[in-house]
């Protein structure tokens, strides 16, 4: 398995814009040059310490940086859908799971 480097790249980008930070303020959170900041954004191979230091900067998981899965996002959504879900109604709840199979069967 060869590590893509562009989408790392990409899914710092996205990250930082969820996060309305600067290449710069990020760098200064990652503890780095708002040069090297912005080559690993744009795709450079960097290393396990930077990468670390941009999910702690960015307030995500290396999964995420890495596969584009957070894990712990995941598992807080899901805890919150089942809560949601548990309110409502046996009609609704078929409902909800109908769509929720045609959500899945979709090929976006």
């Amino acid at each position: 398995m060869e590590i893509d480097y562009r989408q790392i790249g990409r899914r710092i980008a996205g990250r930082r814009g969820v996060l309305a930070l600067t290449q710069a303020e990020l760098a200064e959170r990652a503890d780095m040059s708002a040069t090297y900041a912005g080559n690993v954004e744009r795709g450079a191979k960097c290393s396990i310490e930077t990468l670390m230091k941009l999910c702690a900067a960015l307030e995500v998981t290396p999964d995420y940086l890495l596969l584009g899965v957070d894990k712990q996002y995941d598992a807080d959504l899901l805890e919150e859908l089942r809560d949601l879900v548990g309110r409502c109604d046996p009609k609704m709840k078929n409902l909800i799971a109908s769509f929720v199979r045609w959500c899945a069967d979709q090929k976006v």
